[in-house]
């Protein structure tokens, strides 16, 4: 039997500076993507600042999405920070790739087939990015991670992430279609591929 991916998508952001009257945020383009998906994507979107504000939503056994059974079978964990190879960069300070790999331990046993896209600069770049893709896939069990190798305008990559997001959501069987889908997304986005958009499964 076929069945389509819930449309549902889980997205941790980072404030991007320190300027109160200027508050960018992924948020209003996740929404409006969302009704364009059959049926609606439901979007859950919080800002963490800091380690332990991922661990809060992140960690099992008592973190949020431990917590609420109906984020359980989120496809999609959308991470939107600033980034370095193997790491991500909350304001409050970095998270190195080790407490990632900790706070997301679990979340692709149980049969659940998702996978964590790194909306961040640099996160997959060189050696240490690819290390620490592979360590994550390994210790968490989750599907593929997507990210990107090298520092990316805030535009161009949402642009990349979007097309992507829009395209897996809906899609029936997306483990057998998930390489297909990249790839369209670097055939009619050329950019992407130039802002070392890639996608690294645990097959």
């Amino acid at each position: 039997m076929k069945t389509r991916v819930p449309p549902k998508l889980v997205c941790l952001e980072s404030y991007w500076n320190d300027r109160l009257l200027q508050t960018a945020s992924v948020q209003g383009f996740l929404d409006a993507l969302a009704p364009l998906a059959h049926p609606p994507l439901r979007v859950a979107h919080r800002f963490v600042d800091s380690e332990a504000g991922i661990a809060y939503y992140l960690r099992r056994p008592g973190g949020v999405m431990w917590r609420e059974r109906e984020l359980f079978d989120a496809p999609v964990y959308y991470l939107a920070f600033h980034g370095a190879p193997g790491a991500l960069n909350p304001v409050l300070g970095r998270v190195e790739g080790d407490r990632l790999c900790e706070a997301f331990a679990g979340y692709g046993g149980g049969g659940y087939r998702n996978l964590v896209y790194f909306a961040a600069c640099s996160v997959l770049r060189g050696k240490r990015g690819l290390a620490f893709a592979r360590r994550f896939l390994r210790e968490t069990g989750v599907r593929a991670v997507i990210g990107y190798t090298r520092p990316v305008g805030w535009v161009d990559s949402l642009v990349a992430d979007l097309m992507f997001l829009h395209a897996f959501t809906p899609t029936r069987r997306p483990g057998r279609n998930l390489r297909r889908l990249f790839k369209s997304v670097q055939r009619d986005y050329p950019l992407a591929r130039r802002l070392g958009h890639i996608l690294i499964t645990g097959d």
